[in-house]
């Protein structure tokens, strides 16, 4: 079987979800880096594969497919052996599909509010209320952790989606074990059993706070010397 070819940054934590997937379904990947900072995303090339011009993108069989939440249940649904990431069962794939949406719009969509204005606009400062919005976000999943995984038992791609976006955001901004027992449990459960944790969640979580810390001192540098 050919490679699926992986359009995807290190530190994307969408791109993160998709190689985790792949790793667990015996999947070889094709790895090709997006610098964004280059609008690499953004060429004539890439818009013909992903008109949202996001990442990540795959392809399998000349097929473009876009969206981490897409494509990954696209990867279980035409290549694992059994259902065990994405169940058949209807109820369970709609909490599933519930907590890919709590990834897209809550986690992500709380990192990206966060970060992107620090790295590509020049911020100096953090919005307190963008601080609060992550904690408010360690709430919900707080609430959501009624068994040992986000649905049920076992992992399930819920579980390979948010631990991408939860690992970066608790590398940033640590969960407060007295107020998340259940998430600092579950995160350290993540770490048994997603293949590659250390590589794929901790080590290039580590890699984005860095840039991040970097790209704020800069920022802040450049303020003050304005000023």
């Amino acid at each position: 079987m050919a490679p699926k070819v992986l359009y995807t940054t290190r530190i994307s934590p969408a791109g993160r979800a998709v190689e985790i997937t792949a790793k667990i379904l015996g999947l070889e990947l094709d790895i090709k880096f997006v610098d964004l900072a280059k609008r690499e995303h953004l060429t004539e090339e890439f818009l013909k594969m992903n008109p949202l011009h996001t990442i990540p993108v795959i392809i399998d069989e000349d097929v473009p497919l876009y969206d981490s939440h897409a494509i990954i249940i696209y990867l279980v649904s035409k290549y694992a052996k059994d259902d065990k990431l994405y169940p058949k069962d209807l109820v369970t794939q709609a909490r599933i599909n519930a907590m890919l949406h709590l990834e897209s719009g809550v986690l992500f969509s709380r990192i990206r509010g966060l970060l992107s204005p620090v790295v590509y606009l020049g911020c100096a400062e953090l919005p307190q209320d963008k601080v609060d919005g992550i904690y408010d976000a360690y709430n919900l999943v707080e609430g959501s952790l009624q068994s040992d995984f986000l649905v049920g038992n076992t992992l399930t791609l819920a579980d390979i989606s948010c631990c991408t976006s939860l690992c970066l955001l608790n590398t940033v901004f640590p969960v407060d074990a007295g107020k998340c027992p259940k998430l600092i449990a579950y995160l350290k459960r993540l770490e048994q059993v997603v293949p590659d944790y250390h590589e794929f969640n901790t080590v290039r979580a580590e890699e984005a706070y860095t840039f991040f810390k970097l790209k704020l001192e800069e920022n802040k540098k450049k303020s003050a010397a304005s000023q």
